[in-house]
């Protein structure tokens, strides 16, 4: 038995990309990219402190995983990408509660983060990351709300082609 296959020919069509949703997308990317590089800097300083890279495996990790998975999800919006978009709304909220625990927990969190540094930088790690915390938290609640008034723009709701509606 054998199916009968159906070749999909995509025309290059430009995404007319809302104004809102080009802002939201660049502050989202350019976040993340600065998020990567205080990161970088951070186990930069503690390794020429003399940190052994071993000890920063939890700070190595969240700076390759947090920065760039933000990166990815707002690229997707600037891509107008129906998975961004439900990827936002969906784990936008959880992201949020995410934000908000992380604040709730932060003298625990910052106790790691400043581990190996000298005290007179504590005050800097911990600035850094409770500005990084209300930044990203505002950011992603602004643009869940963005998101649900801009659903046309994603094609959600729309009635999808033959060739992906579900073949019994």
């Amino acid at each position: 038995m054998s199916r009968t296959g159906i070749r999909v020919v995509s025309s290059s069509m430009r995404v007319q990309r809302p104004v809102g949703l080009a802002i939201l997308a660049g502050i989202g990317v350019a976040s993340g990219i600065a998020l990567a590089l205080l990161a970088v800097a951070l186990i930069a300083y503690k390794a020429a402190l003399g940190v052994s890279l071993a000890m920063q495996i939890i700070d190595i990790a969240l700076a390759i995983i947090v920065p760039f998975t933000i990166v990815w999800f707002f690229w997707g919006l600037w891509e107008v990408m129906q998975s961004a978009w439900w990827s936002h709304v969906i784990g936008g909220p959880l992201a949020a509660a995410g934000l908000g625990a992380a604040f709730v927990w932060r003298s625990s969190i910052i106790g790691l983060l400043v581990r190996g540094l000298p005290v007179a930088v504590h005050q800097w790690v911990e600035t850094g990351f409770v500005w990084s915390v209300w930044i990203i938290l505002i950011l992603e609640l602004l643009t869940v709300m963005y998101l649900l008034t801009a659903w046309k723009t994603f094609g959600i709701g729309a009635p999808k082609p033959l060739w992906e509606r579900l073949r019994l």
